[in-house]
């Protein structure tokens, strides 16, 4: 028995739904990192779904928010330690992007780095203990491994 006639209606009622639904961005309400905790938390007025990566040259971490809005100037929160600072900007018109920028030198495993939602509107980064580097035998820098 075939049922590829199914398909047609499917989505055609789907696209009809969505045509007809109001589009409405969530906007970022907050957003701290916790220093003691290693964290960066931050909340919308709805649910979002981030999406988060690793960038080099600076280190960074990159958590975008599509569908958000910031509905405020870019803000930065100067951190100390493993983390130089957190930026909160508008990356495009339907994308707010949140920026943990490590200081030079520090590493951690992106696999260690978790990304989980209390609420559909609360969400937390927790990074692992960031390794500063160490010194070699000849007092240059080396890397320390990215695995435990």
């Amino acid at each position: 028995m075939r049922f590829d006639w199914l398909i047609p209606a499917t989505f055609g009622v789907t696209s009809a739904l969505v045509l007809t639904l109001p589009a409405q961005a969530a906007e970022l309400q907050s957003w701290w990192f916790d220093a003691r905790q290693n964290r960066l938390v931050f909340t919308t007025d709805s649910g979002v779904q981030p999406q988060a990566q690793m960038i080099f040259n600076p280190t960074r971490i990159v958590i975008d928010l599509p569908g958000t809005t910031l509905g405020r100037p870019t803000a930065t929160q100067s951190v100390g330690g493993a983390v130089r600072e957190v930026r909160a900007g508008q990356f495009n018109d339907t994308t707010t992007r949140l920026v943990i920028e490590l200081n030079e030198g520090y590493t951690v495993n992106p696999r260690q780095i978790e990304v989980r939602g209390i609420r559909a509107n609360e969400w937390v980064v927790q990074l692992p203990s960031g390794s500063a580097p160490h010194l070699s035998q000849r007092g240059t820098r080396a890397q320390p491994p990215l695995t435990q």
